[in-house]
């Protein structure tokens, strides 16, 4: 009994080790895409969908918008997205502090190629600036390729007058380096699908086209972090991205910038659906102070 139990477990280890190819996991993520709110959400919130230019927006309770505004960058390699765990993490700190939402549904690849995610992050918040709606206080958030996507906006709007930096930025698992260069990668190898890392590579090939990887507007860990608004940031410790984001907190230390940091026992990574448990539990409180207090001041 006990070698067939052995022999069982083995095979299952082999299974989730064995690399799926790139192809399927693009579709199976694709397949997940979830543009708009579940259920679930869906009756806690006012939806409200908005084209901005050309870009598909959805509102959660937009009229609380007068007691700040979450601005959300989904995750999904470029490539797919938002997912089950953008919109629940939106609606958790909507209902926390008692704002708006809004979710960010930019274009992806392989369609809508670089820099498609940038100028339509840009285009919405510039309209938004034009018709007044920046005004109020907010926040910029965004889950794994949308967490580095809002340090890439961030950046931009610290370079620019038109529209108020926001009063925190919050970037969960993101990804700041598409050329996965970080030689330390190997370390969470083992903790981590090999096939991940097979998808990340061809989906940033594929949303990058011509531009290099290293281009800090691809990867903004290449690119200058100071002048940027306190930051709220996030890994799990068998992350691949693990090493990256802890460069990025380093580098941002150095430069001044206030960071909150929390390191999850195990992965945020590219996450579908929500994740629970007491890490979870903490991150979100802690991101909900933060997005709280600066709301406040601001």
């Amino acid at each position: 009994m006990g070698r067939i139990r052995d022999a069982v477990v083995i095979g299952a280890r082999s299974i989730a080790r064995a690399p799926i190819p790139a192809a399927i996991s693009t579709h199976a993520m694709r397949e997940a895409r979830q543009p708009y709110p579940g259920g679930a959400v869906q009756k806690r919130h006012a939806i409200d969908v908005e084209m901005i230019g050309r870009t598909r927006c959805v509102w959660l309770d937009r009229h609380h918008a007068d007691q700040g505004l979450i601005v959300h960058l989904h995750g999904g390699a470029y490539i797919s997205g938002p997912f089950a765990a953008d919109w629940s993490w939106l609606s958790h700190q909507v209902d926390t502090r008692g704002c708006a939402g809004l979710m960010v549904d930019y274009r992806t690849a392989p369609d809508h190629r670089h820099p498609i995610a940038v100028d339509d992050a840009s285009a919405v918040l510039t309209a938004l600036a034009a018709d007044g709606r920046m005004d109020q206080p907010w926040v910029l958030s965004g889950t794994h390729a949308g967490g580095g996507l809002a340090f890439i906006i961030a950046r931009h709007l610290r370079e620019e007058d038109s529209i108020q930096l926001p009063a925190a930025l919050v970037a969960m698992c993101p990804w700041i380096d598409l050329e996965l260069a970080n030689a330390q990668l190997a370390e969470t190898g083992n903790a981590d699908p090999v096939h991940e890392r097979r998808l990340l590579r061809s989906a940033a090939r594929t949303y990058a086209g011509r531009t290099l990887l290293s281009d800090p507007d691809l990867s903004p860990i290449n690119g200058s972090l100071e002048g940027l608004p306190p930051v709220h940031l996030s890994v799990g410790r068998k992350d691949l991205f693990l090493s990256d984001v802890q460069v990025a907190r380093l580098k941002l230390e150095e430069n001044g910038v206030p960071v909150d940091y929390r390191e999850l026992s195990g992965r945020i990574g590219l996450r579908i659906r929500p994740r629970g448990g007491e890490d979870m539990e903490r991150l979100l409180r802690e991101q909900a102070e933060l997005i709280d207090r600066v709301l406040t001041r601001a």
